[in-house]
């Protein structure tokens, strides 16, 4: 394994799409997407809402404070012990799908591209020209994702979750972690372009 005859370029993009992959599981996974927050007699509530799973959690008053997470990966859950069928639009549904399919874009992208700079037999035109493809793809996927949920969150969520009055509700840390490997993404595919104009002029010799 030497790396003498890798681009600075190629070199660049390993940690660039390290920490894209690293924000997308983060941003994915975590339940801070939307939070809502309703203040009344001492009370307070929050609710963070994920693509995968809402937490609520209640401060305040007389009763000892109290939280409850609910998965969101079907529209059946258990709550207290019980079932309970939510039915979660079909813009939600949208959004999980895109972001799991730029995530897997993203990571596979990482994979091939570690391995067009870590193993000589691997450096060729055809192994970074999947690179492109999969970093474009995944930039597309996780960019749609958080155009539905950030569209669609305010009438769907921020004004159905609770009643309005002294409502506080705000896309949130894991909508924005998103964005951030959404952009990394896109930084991926401008440095896989250049990549490939290296290897276009190496050939040209």
């Amino acid at each position: 394994m030497s790396l003498e005859n890798v681009s600075m370029v190629a070199k660049i993009m390993m940690p660039i799409m390290f920490l894209a992959v690293v924000l997308q599981i983060v941003g994915f996974s975590t339940t801070a997407w939307v939070t809502t927050s309703h203040s009344a007699r001492g009370v307070s509530q929050t609710v963070a809402i994920g693509l995968w799973r809402s937490c609520v959690s209640i401060t305040g008053g007389s009763h000892a404070d109290q939280s409850l997470c609910i998965s969101t990966a079907s529209d059946e859950t258990t709550v207290n012990g019980k079932t309970v069928t939510i039915n979660y639009p079909s813009w939600y549904r949208g959004a999980e799908a895109v972001e799991t399919l730029g995530l897997l874009a993203v990571l596979a992208a990482m994979v091939l591209h570690f391995g067009y700079v870590l193993l000589e037999e691997l450096r060729k035109r055809a192994i970074i020209m999947g690179v492109l493809a999969l970093s474009i793809g995944a930039a597309v996927m996780i960019a749609v994702g958080v155009i539905i949920f950030g569209a669609k969150y305010e009438d769907e969520i921020g004004q159905n979750i609770s009643p309005p009055a002294g409502i506080t509700s705000s896309l949130s840390w894991s909508f924005g972690v998103c964005i951030g490997a959404a952009v990394l993404a896109i930084i991926s595919s401008a440095c896989v372009g250049l990549e490939m104009q290296n290897i276009t002029r190496l050939m040209a010799y």
